[in-house]
Parts: structure tokens; sequence; C-alpha cells
């Protein structure tokens, strides 16, 4: 108990107090010795919860037909005891296999050869069009030219062109090595420029086809959604942590308008709650645009905080080294990061990468990796720019469901041409093969959570509020959330920390 000198008022308090585990102790059946109540109180001021919740705590630790007289030695042990515990459930665990890099295109030659175009579009032809080929009795374009008219033919080809007829149908040019063909479609599908279909129709006297069906290369369904849970993962034995894994996108740090506040929330949440709560966190992803770059849009210079891209690096990794450790970081580039636009995009290069941990996993644009016993691929989606242009239905703000339609192609970026750029080797590195347990994207700045044919499709938003360019585009950021995913079932959570420090509230999927 307090001395005199502390004050009467406090003296008060203390005696309230005191009364109060006594008389606590005596409903659960025990009494006390002198010196508990100053380890008691001791205790409540450290741990900051109510005398109520204590002499619970104490109650159940006892054995309560053998004790009722609770001296200060037995509550010296107990609270040994709870602290010893405390720094076990504390102490980092083990650190976690490092993610695995299935695919990171680390090519980063700066020319290109002629012909490589002509090739690349083969390979996209051979790999896309042999799924669909698998699912369909096709024939070569050639052939089907000499077919007899009025008869169903099926063909596969990579789409060259899109119009449309007098009566609104589309017109497709079809074409494949051996030749091309005109085909009139129904006006309710959606064809885009560069996608590789098949097509079942009739074949008339002038040689157009008029297709009855259309088939997409898509996603085929592994498992039922109903089985999901029961899948043979590393997670899978009962006596066994789930283990997670958080997906953001688009810091952009450098920008005026990057949200630090809602970093240092994050990181907060990463070092307390997550490590109170038993979440063991074991990978970080980011899909690109870690920085805002320099000179990527018009007036850009305005916008920036940080004018020197050296030093927006600097800043980013620091912001990434105030992570806690054991969780692995994976960053791939975006259009802002400092490396070449043309797709795939290499790692960033080694003149940033050394401000970086050094267990930092660089990887490409796109990337396949292995976190777990999940495949995810990664892209930051600036081929998002292409299919808002062609097809109407779509927008900035569903984002979820234009990775649904890079699915249905099997492709991320099926639009040449247009705003993504390539570098062609002779392979076309943005088909979708393997199929992966997680698409991550970005670029859109929006949130969009979804799943299709038993892929999760993650969309996680920025770390920067809304610019000026963006204002004038209509384009309104969802600032400062990370998408927490359990990997072994699946189950994901997106946590808000734009709208309040430390929060961490989101919707659960």
């Amino acid at each position: 108990m307090d001395g005199p000198k502390r004050g009467g008022r406090e003296i008060e308090v203390g005696v309230e107090v005191e009364l109060e585990i006594v008389k606590r102790f005596a409903e659960l059946g025990y009494q006390v010795q002198p010196d508990v109540i100053d380890l008691l109180r001791q205790y409540q001021l450290e741990q900051g919860v109510g005398i109520n919740e204590i002499a619970e705590w104490v109650a159940k630790s006892l054995d309560s037909s053998s004790i009722f007289v609770i001296s200060g030695e037995k509550i010296a042990e107990l609270i040994k005891q709870q602290q010893q515990q405390q720094q076990q459930h504390r102490a980092p665990k083990q650190r976690r296999a490092p993610p695995g890099i299935v695919k990171s295109f680390s090519n980063s030659g700066n020319s290109v050869q002629q012909g490589d175009f002509l090739q690349h579009f083969i390979s996209r032809y051979e790999e896309i069009g042999g799924i669909i080929k698998r699912r369909m009795n096709s024939s070569q374009i050639r052939f089907v030219r000499n077919t007899r008219t009025d008869e169903d033919v099926s063909v596969v080809g990579m789409v060259s062109s899109v119009n449309k007829t007098a009566r609104g149908n589309l017109l497709v040019d079809l074409e494949d090595p051996s030749g091309h063909i005109p085909v009139v479609i129904p006006p309710h599908n959606e064809v885009i420029p560069d996608e590789v279909i098949g097509v079942t129709g009739t074949l008339t006297r002038s040689g157009y086809l008029f297709a009855h069906r259309l088939v997409y290369p898509d996603v085929p369904l592994h498992k039922s959604a109903s089985a999901q849970s029961s899948l043979p993962l590393a997670s899978s034995c009962e006596d066994e942590e789930p283990e997670y894994a958080l997906f953001i996108s688009d810091m952009h740090v450098g920008s005026h308008t990057f949200r630090e506040d809602a970093w240092d929330s994050f990181v907060d949440w990463l070092r307390e709650e997550a490590r109170s709560r038993g979440i063991d966190i074991g990978y970080l992803i980011v899909a690109g645009d870690i920085v805002d770059g320099i000179g990527v849009y018009p007036g850009q210079e305005n916008d920036l905080a940080i004018a020197d891209i050296e030093e927006q690096y600097k800043t980013a990794a620091r912001c990434l080294r105030r992570i806690p450790g054991g969780i692995h970081v994976v960053l791939a580039p975006g259009n802002h990061d400092a490396v070449r636009s043309a797709e795939p995009q290499p790692p960033l290069y080694e003149d940033f990468q050394r401000f970086f941990s050094s267990d930092t996993c660089f990887v490409s644009n796109p990337a396949y990796i292995k976190i777990g016993s999940r495949i995810v691929l990664i892209y930051h989606g600036q081929s998002f720019d292409d299919f808002v242009n062609s097809v109407s239905r779509l927008n900035y703000s569903k984002p979820e469901d234009m990775m649904v339609e890079m699915l249905r192609r099997r492709h991320i970026a099926p639009i040449y041409g247009n705003s993504v750029s390539i570098i062609p080797d002779g392979h076309d590195y943005g088909v979708i093969n393997p199929i992966p347990d997680i698409l991550h994207c970005g670029h859109t700045h929006t949130v969009g959570i979804a799943r299709y044919r038993d892929v999760l499709l993650i969309n996680s938003g920025t770390w920067q509020s809304q610019t000026q360019y963006q204002k004038k585009r209509g384009i309104s950021p969802v600032v400062g959330c990370a998408t927490l995913v359990e990997l072994s079932q699946m189950k994901t959570k997106v946590l808000d920390f734009g709208k309040g420090r430390g929060k961490g509230k989101g919707r659960e999927g």
C-alpha cells in the first residue's frame, strides 16, 4: 500500500482498490495475504486490465480443492508463468521458407531483333490454341476454306481485327499460321484484338463463317469450392497454426500524396496487434509502383515530394525495413518504377536493390512465386487500361472483373499496341500458364477481391491519395488497404489503414 506522502486522495484510491481485491477474491472463495494486494495492484497497472479479470485468471490457475488462502509467493509464481508465456508468444517464430521463384523474367536486354514479334505471336497461338484444341475438334483455316458450305466447322485462331457489320454484329478477322477467315459473331459477345479463341459455325458460299459458339481457353475447375478447405497443404495438420500472407500495391513513395500516416498504422498493426492476436504473417507481396518515379506523366514534378529517383527508393526501403523481421518481402516493379516500361519488366536494378534489406525477394513483372504451397501470379496491371477501352462494361472501380477476363483469355495483356508495350524474345510471357492459386494485381488504385473458378483474385489498392492528374481522369483511389490471406483455406480480409490509425478493420471474404 502506498505511503501517506503520496497524498490523501491517492491513499483513498488505494484503500478502495484493496477492498475491491479482497471482496472479489472472497466472492470466489479465497482469502488473500497482505502482500498479494501490492503484487496484484502492480500487475494491474502493468497489464491495464481490471480486478475482475485478474481475480478470475488467478482462480482458474489455482487448484481450488487444496488452496483457500492465497499467498504472495503463489501470486508471484503465477505472474512469472504468465510473463514467460507472453514472452514465448511474442518471440519471433522460426523463419518461413523464402518465396520460391517459379517464373521471373530477368532478361533486361535493350535491343529487339527483327522478326521476334512474329515468333512472339506464334508462341501465344500455339500455347493458348493448344488449350482450346484439346476441347474441340478443330481444323486449320486453309482446310476449312475447302469445306463444303452449309456445314458446321470449327477453327482456332487469333483475332487480328474486330469491326461491326451494318446489322450490329461483330465482324472478326480470325487467323492461324495457315491463313485467315472472316467470322460473323452475335453482338452480345465480347471479343478483343489479339486474343486466341475457338469458333464453331456455318461456312457460307461467300466465305464467311457465321459463329454459333465461341470457346475460350479459360481456367478449368480444378476442384469444387466445398473441397477447398480439405486440400493437402502445408497447414493441413490440425495442430499447425495458420499461415498468412499480406498483399499490397502502389506505394508511390516520393509523391506528395503518399499516405505516410496510413503506412505508420500498417506497421503498428504488424508489430503489435497482428503479433498479439497470433496472426503468423510469413509474406508481404508488393505488386509494383513501389515509388512514384520521375516523368511518368505530364506535370508529375508538381506532385513530387522527392524529386530524385534514388532518394525515392532509399525512402521506400526505409519504409519496408520497418516491417517486422520474419516476414519475407517480395517486390515486383510497375509502370512508375525505374525499369524499362516494356513487359516483361525485369526486377529492380541492382543500383536500387542495394538500399533494401538483403533478404528482400526481387521479381519481374509479371512473375510466378510460390509461398507456402500456393502459386501466386503477380502482375502490376497496366493492361487494365486496354481492357477498359475495349470492353464497355469494365471500369477501374471493379478491377476484379478485368482480372476475370484475364483468366478467361488465359493472358494478362492480350491486346497489343496500345497501353502495353512488349519486349519479344520468341516467347509470350503473358500467357497464364500454370494456373495460379492467387492472381495479384495493382495499378487501378482500387480494391477488388473475388474468386473465379477457384482462383483468388486480389487487387490491393494504393498508399497514395488522389493527385490532380487522377482527379482529371476521374480516378478515386482506395488508400491504405492490405489484403490478408490465410493460405491454407484461402480466407481473406481487407484491412483498412487509411481511415483511422491502427484500427486494421476490414471486410472478410
